[in-house]
Order: structure tokens, then C-alpha cells, then sequence
């Protein structure tokens, strides 16, 4: 028998969009808010023209890019989002004379006649400063309280009062936004003399936000932002279907890549030949570094099990009279490599100062055909 409740059920579970976008507004003039309570910055990058340079002069870019990234700490995410938009739109502009005007015509008309293989980059940069009042427990509160005996006594009391748990949240989000502004602005200074970068204000940064969510020129190009709040709500204007191999985000055929497995190494210009793909597409990075003593002790923890798993259990018990050997014994060679990589791995953040983190990428790519 046909029941109702079972075909509306995949219905039910799916729910809305919006309520998988953790944006809740903009609290200034660049900064956005989420539900989390974390607050972030959007910045829009020009791109250094690597055609104009040679291996040491990129290489030279990428090591102060890399230098500036390391002012942001483990409070911070850094996202990085390269769009390829292929067929793009050519400004132009017409004038009095019909010389200039003929010249123009002319060029425009060529460009248009080679539109299917021109495409325009575009490339940004989000900052978040994760704040962690929103995880805050009364236990935690109350240790802290005890410890330190004079501030932490008003965040315990903020437990029993809304308004002032309200006040307190306000207080601690404006810290928050100033800190980000302070990181956000030491960021430009170091890379503003090679790299050319501005913060959004929140009219760009809203189109730079719907970008993400909706992959139609005309909507994107009459985007305006009404109210400052309810991002979650006003970003999600497409209609998404969920096909077993692919995304339809209203015409366009969209496919989602995810890195299961990092790259030994990496070198500037790693993503080159992806733009030779037809498709549009864009790519975003997540990085977040981690304390380095957080990262010891998980390379520790490591080290231990890889050298106790390198023999089996069975290596250890020695039913005969004789004694065993070392040559006797099956060692795992993988495993060794591992307790090896693992001991480079201090090396290099002890003595070396190189520092870990968690990083991930995806590549978005979308089209009509």
C-alpha cells in the first residue's frame, strides 16, 4: 500500500539550504558575523602576473606571501577562492572621434569572435577569527573563575542573567572585530608592494558571498545587499537538485572535487594547467595552523604507535628454548618509514620553525553543457 509519509520523507529530512549557511550578517561596513559567532573579512586580490616574471622572481613572491600568511595564529581560517568564469563580458566604451571609435569597434568585434576560449580570473581571500564564547561551558567558566578569582566572575554570572549574557557576547564579538581588523590591516602592509589587495566593503562582499551559492551572470550582476542581516536566507536564490553523480544548481551541471590525499610537495603555479579545462570552475583552500605543541604531541603519539605495531604481537612470545634474534624477527618496513617521516617531521618544527596545520581543497566546477 501507498503511504504518504513515506514519500514525503526524503522531503522532510532534506530541509532548506539556508539552514546549512552558517552566515548571519554584517555587524560593520566590512565585517560579516556567523551564527557561530565568529566574525571574518573579505579581500580582493589583482593577482601577481607570473608572465611577466621569471623563476625567481615568482618564487620570491610566493616565499613573502607565505611569510605574511604566518602573522594569522591558530585562532584564524584562511580560505582562498581562484573563479574562471570562461565567455566573459568585455568593457568598452565608445568616443567622439570616428577614428578612435572604428579602432575600437574593431578590436571589440574580433575579442567577441574568439569568446569561447577568453576567461577572466578572479581571486579572493576570506579571514575568520574563530570566537570561542559561543563553546563556553559553566564548568569551564567556573574553573576559569576560581583560577584567575576577578573577570571570569562576570562571565559566570552572565549564565543567570540573559541581558547580561547579551552584553557580554556584544562585548566579546567587538574584541573580536578588532583583532581581525588589526591582523587584516598588518596583512596588507607587508604584501601591498607586490601583491595588489583591498578589503570589500559589504555590497562587494555580499556578490563575492552570492558567487558561491549561485553560478547565473544575471543574478550575480543585480545582486544588492537590503538588510544587513539574514545572509543565510538572501544568499540562496537557485534551485539545487542532487543527482547521483552531479549537482543541478538551476541550469548549470555542477561537480564537486574534494583532496583526499595532499601533495608530497607544492610549487607556485600548481593549478596552471586546470585552466586549460573548458568548464568554469573555481578552487578553494582551507588552512588553519595549529599550535606547535598540539602538533608535538600528536607526532609523538604517532611515533609510539608505529614503533610498537612494527612487529606483531606473535614476534613477542618465543616458544622455543633458543633465543630470537633481531634477523628473526619481521619487522614492518612500512611502518619504520612512518617513525622515520615522523622524527623529519619534529626536525623540522623544532629546529627548522616550520609549523603544521590542517588544511583542505575543493574545486567547484559548473557549466551549461
Amino acid at each position: 500500500m501507498f503511504r504518504l509519509a513515506s514519500a514525503l520523507k526524503p522531503y522532510h529530512e532534506t530541509g532548506s539550504l539556508n539552514d546549512h549557511i552558517n552566515l548571519f550578517g554584517f555587524i560593520d561596513h566590512h565585517t560579516f558575523l556567523t551564527k557561530s559567532g565568529d566574525v571574518g573579512c573579505v579581500l580582493a586580490s589583482h593577482g601577481v602576473d607570473y608572465e611577466c616574471l621569471d623563476s625567481s622572481g615568482i618564487d620570491s613572491s610566493t616565499k613573502r606571501l607565505e611569510s605574511a600568511l604566518k602573522l594569522f595564529d591558530s585562532r584564524y581560517r584562511i580560505y582562498q577562492y581562484l573563479y574562471k568564469r570562461n565567455a566573459p563580458e568585455i568593457a568598452h566604451r565608445t568616443y567622439s572621434s570616428p577614428v578612435l571609435s572604428a579602432a575600437i569597434e574593431n578590436r571589440i568585434s574580433y575579442l567577441k569572435g574568439k569568446a569561447d576560449s577568453l576567461y577572466t580570473i578572479a581571486i579572493y581571500f576570506v579571514i575568520i577569527l574563530e570566537n570561542s564564547s559561543g563553546g563556553k561551558s559553566f564548568l569551564r567558566t567556573f574553573r576559569k573563575a576560581v583560577q584567575e578569582k576577578q573577570s571570569p566572575w562576570r562571565e559566570l554570572k552572565a549564565f543567570l542573567s540573559r541581558e547580561e549574557q547579551g552584553l557580554l557576547l556584544g562585548e566579546e564579538i567587538h574584541r573580536a572585530q578588532a583583532a581581525l581588523h588589526d591582523k587584516a590591516s598588518s596583512f596588507l602592509h607587508q604584501i601591498n608592494d607586490f601583491l595588489t589587495i583591498e578589503v570589500l566593503d559589504k555590497q562587494e562582499a555580499f556578490r563575492f558571498l552570492k558567487r558561491i551559492l549561485n553560478f547565473d551572470p544575471d543574478k550575480l550582476h543585480f545582486a544588492r545587499l537590503k538588510h544587513d542581516t539574514f545572509l543565510d536566507y538572501y544568499l540562496c536564490e537557485s534551485h539545487l537538485e542532487c543527482h547521483r553523480g552531479f549537482l543541478r544548481v538551476d541550469d548549470f551541471y555542477v561537480k564537486v572535487l574534494t583532496l583526499k590525499e595532499p601533495s608530497p610537495q607544492s610549487f607556485p603555479l600548481i593549478f596552471q594547467k586546470l585552466l586549460e579545462a573548458r568548464a568554469n570552475f573555481f578552487i578553494v583552500t582551507e588552512w588553519k595552523k595549529e599550535e606547535p605543541d598540539k602538533t608535538r604531541r600528536r607526532i609523538h603519539s604517532r611515533r609510539r604507535h608505529f614503533h610498537n605495531t612494527k612487529r606483531s604481537l606473535v614476534s613477542y612470545l618465543n616458544t622455543s628454548s633458543v633465543p630470537s634474534t633481531s634477523q628473526d624477527v619481521l619487522i614492518d618496513d612500512s611502518k619504520e618509514a612512518q617513525v622515520h617521516c615522523l622524527g623529519r617531521a619534529l626536525q623540522e618544527l623544532d629546529v627548522n620553525g616550520t609549523y603544521f596545520g590542517e588544511f583542505s581543497l575543493t574545486v567547484v566546477a559548473y557549466d551549461l553543457d
